[in-house]
């Protein structure tokens, strides 16, 4: 009798499980090993505007590719142009105030450090997609550059066909399960809505997973969704996550140095600091 469906069992699936031979995961260091960065895999990080989201992505996506030699990436983000972009990273790697560089503004021995952490070999292995954003665009460029790690930056202004913005988001989301089914690791960056708070007022502080434009899409399609919080000011952030798949869900403290485009791992007295009520000594 032929199946009208084709099916596996549960049997002839775990025959081939290999217990000797470890799966595939794109490590990235402290302090963002925590994330399962692995092929197959779509995470979602959504925050506020101006909370340092593409700083985090960036830096996420150079340490894995520190960490793995032989890894690729590419990054499609609507809002900054390619420049931009590898400024962000330059002022990482040559641990220089961001500002200083945009303004040619650096000492003697910053320009020094830069010069020398432009040439790092790692720019080699980071692509940035050219406009027009879309996921066909995206696809092409991962198998031209031969990339296995990408950054969508952000979802809800990819496009990959016609449609409302529930039905945009929708197909930009089964594209990233594409790619993902196809041995890449996609990492998504998502807009989030204000909330209202007891006064009827519009705030960002309280968000969940059901912030995320076009939530329930994501929701569905992410295998792993955070939620990044930040005080610039205070130099302190968390990387609040939302939902896990595949394994227990984890929160990330963090340092963020705005200055210089990097985030650190926090110790226990960052975490105190954090705690404490603004004013106690």
């Amino acid at each position: 009798m032929t199946p009208s469906h084709k099916y596996r069992t549960a049997a002839s699936v775990l025959s081939k499980l290999d217990l000797d031979t470890k799966p595939e995961r794109f490590r990235c260091g402290p302090p963002f090993d925590a994330l399962d960065l692995r092929p197959g895999r779509v995470i979602v990080i959504g925050a506020p505007p101006a909370s340092g989201k593409t700083t985090l992505v960036l830096q996420v996506a150079c340490d894995a590719l520190e960490q793995n030699p032989n890894l690729r990436a590419a990054v499609g983000n609507v809002e900054m142009s390619a420049p931009a972009l590898a400024e962000k990273m330059l002022a990482r790697f040559a641990g220089v105030n961001l500002e200083a560089l945009q303004d040619r503004e650096l000492l003697r021995e910053e320009r020094v450090r830069v010069k020398a952490a432009r040439r790092a070999p790692l720019f080699e292995r980071i692509a940035f997609l050219d406009p027009p954003f879309t996921m066909r665009n995206l696809g092409t460029t991962m198998l031209d550059f031969d990339a296995r790690l990408c950054v969508v930056d952000y979802v809800q202004r990819f496009t990959s066909g016609e449609g409302d913005d529930r039905e945009r988001i929708n197909d930009v989301m089964d594209c990233a399960r594409t790619l993902a089914f196809g041995g890449a690791c996609v990492l998504l960056v998502s807009s989030v809505a204000r909330q209202k708070n007891q006064n009827g007022s519009s705030t960002y502080s309280g968000l969940s997973m059901a912030s995320f434009r076009g939530s329930s899409e994501l929701e569905f399609g992410a295998d792993a969704a955070f939620i990044l919080e930040s005080d610039v000011t205070a130099g302190t952030a968390v990387l609040r996550c939302e939902k896990q798949r595949y394994r227990l869900p984890r929160d990330i403290t963090l340092k963020f140095d705005p200055a210089r485009q990097t985030f650190t791992a926090a110790t226990a007295l960052d975490l105190y600091d954090r705690a404490k009520p603004k004013g106690a000594k």
